[in-house]
């Protein structure tokens, strides 16, 4: 939770730095994730090596140091690139964090509870990085990008006793791990990736649309950053919150059924969001609108991390984490940059919106499409396991 609101608060402040450099900002966003991405296979061998807890106080420690060099990195007039650095370390070892916590989550629980851990997860996830975001908007607008910085890292240094005080969750460690995280998730696994690339995608999508936002709200207020982030905040509160719900409900009603549930939603809630922002809609009508059906597409996250948690090797439940951490990293640090590039390219926000679609369409495509292959892997399993003669498929 506290790296979450780090995280958050430090995107908001990011992205309102160096004004009227619009791909550069978009760029420094996505170091963050990429390095995220890349940290997250040795975050998930180490949590798995060595244990949640020690990946859990490196992570935080080393995220601690470099959210307290931006300030005097920005206080000295640092250009973005000591800035996309900073990031980038921050991203690297905010990968332990992030994979150590879901592998204590799925530790905790069973198959029976762990949809509903799952969605308490990416509650306090998102819930985080919402009121993060609040936070960084508030404090640069008080107090610019340096100060801003130094506020975060005492911040998240008053309350270092409480990750310290973290108990150990692992049921094994110690045992070698395979270098092919993909030995942990069988076949069952790979139709979910793509759907949750595409929503990682618009997480970083969504950090830069602040930008976006901010710049269509200061026509006509004095607090637009501040506005900005409420809007964004509070549609990544509605998407928590839902996430607590369907996670219950893939726990009583099963993951793909729920799934399936979300795609609609988001399908849906992107097609409104463009068609009111088409039709002249100003953003805050346009997200309280659609707000039902964003709320329905919070049923993605959830039943993706319980299908992981459920069907991944116990022994590499670490590493399996670390891979959906890889997909999370790498969509985010896209997303900023489609983001960014969207918004020049097609007019703003709506830019956003319709390469959005053009994104959940084709993961929908790929979801649909691994879900045949994988049932004709598994349908050809059984009929080897029936007839052990056969070596050939038919």
């Amino acid at each position: 939770m506290v790296a979450r609101v780090g995280s958050g608060a430090g995107a908001a402040v990011t992205s309102f730095l160096f004004p009227g450099h619009e791909l550069t900002v978009g760029a420094i966003l996505a170091v963050y994730p990429l390095l995220e991405a890349l940290g997250s296979f040795a975050a998930g061998r180490y949590a798995d090596r060595f244990g949640r807890r020690p990946a859990m106080v490196l992570g935080y420690l080393a995220r601690l140091a470099a959210t307290a060099l931006m300030y005097p990195a920005l206080a000295w007039g640092a250009g973005p690139l000591a800035v996309g650095v900073l990031n980038a370390a921050s991203g690297f070892f905010t990968a332990f964090i992030l994979v150590s916590s879901l592998a204590m989550v799925t530790d905790l629980t069973e198959v029976g509870n762990r949809g509903l851990g799952m969605g308490a997860f990416e509650l306090t996830n998102l819930g985080g990085y919402a009121v993060g975001y609040i936070i960084g908007a508030v404090l640069f607008h008080a107090l610019g990008g340096a100060g801003s910085f130094a506020a975060l890292a005492a911040f998240t240094a008053v309350l270092t006793p409480a990750v310290l005080a973290m108990a150990e969750t692992a049921p094994v460690k110690g045992i070698s791990i395979p270098l092919n995280p993909f030995k942990g998730l069988p076949p069952s696994t790979w139709p979910a990736i793509p759907l949750w690339f595409a929503l990682t995608t618009f997480i970083g999508m969504g950090i830069y649309s602040g930008r976006a936002i901010a710049g269509v709200l200061s026509l006509s207020s004095k607090f637009a950053h501040i506005e900005s982030s409420l809007l964004l905040s509070g549609a990544l509160i509605v998407v928590g919150l839902g996430a607590v719900f369907f996670g219950r409900l893939s726990d009583r009603w099963g993951r793909e059924r729920t799934l399936n549930l979300g795609i609609a939603g988001v399908m849906s809630a992107l097609a409104v969001l463009a068609v009111l922002l088409w039709t002249g809609s100003s953003p805050l009508h346009a997200i309280a609108l659609a707000s039902p059906l964003v709320f329905l597409a919070s049923a993605i996250a959830p039943s993706v991390l319980a299908i992981v948690g459920d069907r991944a090797l116990v022994a590499m439940r670490g590493t399996a984490m670390g891979l959906y951490s890889v997909v999370l990293g790498v969509g985010m640090a896209l997303g900023a940059m489609v983001g960014a590039a969207s918004a020049v390219a097609l007019g703003g926000l709506i830019g956003i919106v319709l390469a959005a679609l053009a994104i959940f369409s084709t993961a929908t495509a790929l979801y649909i499409a691994l879900r045949i292959l994988t049932a004709r892997i598994r349908k050809y399993n059984g009929d080897i396991q029936r007839n052990p003669q056969r070596t050939e498929p038919p």
